[in-house]
């Protein structure tokens, strides 16, 4: 095989590593934000926002991760597979050791009841991806030419940009300041109490 033939096979097989390890490394984040119970007496709409994102960026990874495992990435069907494990460890864990709710005094983001759908869930996915491992369900083709290797090459640089890039954007974006205003009027933020409005644009 022609050296640069075979530094570009290895760069297919990096980039698809990283493609599988980002939505995987977030989904794991969100797994910890959503299973572990955290006392939400005193937020706002009872941490709903903080839900809502959380599972938005749960259902893109898992998108992320069936697409790998559908394009037969190498490294797809482990990921898949931890992505299931570690939910099925942390409900069992949590549910394990659920936090004292001071005689019904506090509120918890996840009921305990809700750690046993999570822990199935988990078990479900886990089964799942150790099916395709053992059975060698979708597993990575030989690739035959340069134009197949381009392809998949490019399907893994989008799958790995998409997935570090956004988290990135949403990291570095500046929080909206306090009760503030576009220049149509329209409210981007909250505004409890009088306050004087920010107009931003």
């Amino acid at each position: 095989m022609p050296r640069l033939s075979t530094l570009w096979f290895r760069l297919y097989h990096l980039l698809c590593w990283v493609a599988v390890a980002a939505p995987l490394a977030l989904k794991i984040h969100c797994d910890l934000n959503l299973i572990t119970p955290r006392s939400i007496g005193g937020t706002l709409f009872g941490g709903a926002i903080d839900l809502q994102l959380n599972l938005a960026g749960w259902a893109l990874c898992t998108l992320g991760l069936a697409l790998a495992v559908l394009i037969r990435m190498p490294g797809a069907r482990l990921a898949w597979l931890i992505a299931g494990v570690v939910p099925l460890i942390l409900a069992a864990w949590w549910r394990i050791n659920y936090p004292d709710d001071a005689d019904g005094n506090l509120i918890f983001s996840i009921q305990d009841w809700e750690l046993d759908y999570m822990m199935v869930l988990g078990l479900a996915w886990a089964a799942s991806g150790l099916y395709l491992l053992r059975r060698q369900r979708l597993r990575p083709r030989p690739i035959t030419s340069t134009t197949a290797l381009a392809l998949r090459t490019l399907c893994a640089l989008i799958l790995a940009v998409a997935f570090i890039l956004a988290p990135l954007l949403t990291i570095t974006r500046k929080p909206l300041p306090y009760c503030a205003f576009d220049r149509a009027g329209k409210q981007l933020s909250l505004c409890l109490g009088p306050g004087t409005r920010v107009i931003v644009d």
